[in-house]
């Protein structure tokens, strides 16, 4: 009676779950971000923002994955669905005042904190209480193509609302953040047993994961990771208007094209988050990996080569990586990791990610001077080398690993 009763409980979460992350992927304001703040503070200020986003996500990022392990996921989730609320009223109300902006970076980074490691975990969590873990590769697949299927939708409705005024697409999130809270208020804990250690000792333990080589190389790929989804978004949207010429305070019919390149992308995003699970089993994980960084790498060479709209054929595939990488990287750590472990430790991966890439482009910005192509140029360099770098260490991981097993 008593697994009955905690299968009756817990087994709603399977039809919430595509739905919270339908809503957590539904930023109506991504398309058109970049574009209100070059707008109002010029390329240098807008990439100083993102910069800050970035190192605010370090400081709140194992916190609030220890929190997630010792709370419990539910109560985090929470707290990132309430963030987004108060972000998106920062941008909202915050127009050319460049520290409400900030303070918004600051929620909007609390609540991908919250959200980094939390998700996935829960989901796991889920499936793990109802004896179905086997299956999690495959749903989280199908899960994430259903987030990239929203945010291409959003895509579309943050370019249609910013030709009319791009506050309108920060409007448009705050009413999808609090349905998100609305909806986190309906999940359920899962049972799993889980006993997170004191801070530093779980800091400790889940180091000690990293000694297994294999379990170390995707750490260092969920590093890389970061990096190599970015750099291409990072200024796709002044990209945008350089291909069509148009100044940044008189941005025309870009939002438009912004909010339908991203649509575009998101779509792109959902087939290959949809195919990653049987991409991984049929070429092998680290090859797979591996071959998305690389196109990810090409994606921002692309553009940084030839500033024109045909190649935003190949922008389409930004997304790529970062919606099949994190599928894999899922599956990858969660069977192998305590239920208590779980999502400090992809919390620190992610730290460790956005540390490395906050601390990039804020050096970037400092020589930026408006110059979009230059950016793109250090960006595709710097791709390139940390795609060298995975094959050399993957060789590494994949022949210890072999090794290991024999």
């Amino acid at each position: 009676m008593e697994s009955a009763s905690a299968y009756a409980a817990v087994e709603p979460n399977l039809r919430l779950i595509p739905l919270h992350q339908a809503l957590t992927r539904s930023l109506v304001w991504l398309p058109i971000f970049v574009l209100f703040t070059r707008a109002r503070f010029d390329l240098d200020g807008a990439l100083v923002l993102a910069s800050l986003y970035y190192l605010f996500v370090v400081v709140l990022e194992v916190p609030s994955g220890w929190m997630s392990d010792r709370l419990g996921r539910t109560i985090t989730l929470r707290i990132a669905a309430a963030s987004w609320v108060g972000a998106h009223l920062s941008f909202l109300i915050g127009d050319d005042r460049f520290w409400a902006i900030m303070l918004g970076q600051f929620l909007l980074a609390g609540g991908f904190a919250s959200l980094s490691g939390t998700d996935v975990t829960f989901h796991f969590d889920t499936l793990e209480s109802l004896g179905l873990e086997r299956e999690f590769a495959r749903r989280e697949a199908r899960v994430a193509s259903i987030g990239f299927a929203a945010a291409a939708m959003s895509g579309v409705a943050g370019g249609v609302l910013g030709l009319v005024d791009l506050r309108l697409a920060f409007l448009a999130s705050l009413a999808l953040a609090v349905a998100q809270l609305v909806v986190a208020m309906r999940l359920v804990e899962p049972p799993t047993g889980r006993h997170a250690d004191p801070f530093v000792r779980q800091l400790r333990t889940c180091a000690g994961y990293l000694r297994d080589r294999w379990i170390g190389w995707i750490f260092f790929y969920g590093v890389v990771l970061v990096t190599l989804e970015h750099v291409a978004f990072t200024v796709a949207q002044p990209w945008i208007t350089e291909v069509l010429d148009r100044p940044a305070d008189d941005l025309g019919v870009t939002p438009l094209l912004t909010g339908t390149t991203f649509a575009v992308v998101a779509i792109v995003g959902s087939v290959a988050a949809r195919s990653s699970a049987r991409l991984g089993e049929r070429f092998g994980v680290a090859p797979t990996l591996i071959g998305f960084g690389a196109l990810s790498a090409a994606v921002v060479t692309g553009m940084a080569l030839w500033v024109h709209a045909a190649m935003l054929v190949l922008l389409a595939f930004r997304s790529a990586q970062g919606a099949a990488a994190p599928v894999l990287i899922s599956a990858a750590v969660a069977p192998v990791t305590a239920p208590g472990h779980r999502a400090t430790l992809l919390s620190i991966n992610s730290l460790a990610g956005r540390l490395s890439y906050g601390v990039f482009l804020l050096v970037v910005t400092t020589d930026a001077e408006d110059d979009v192509v230059g950016v793109l140029t250090t960006f595709s360099i710097v791709s390139w080398s940390l795609v060298a770098v995975l094959i050399v260490t993957a060789w590494w991981a994949t022949r210890g690993r072999a090794a290991a097993t024999t």
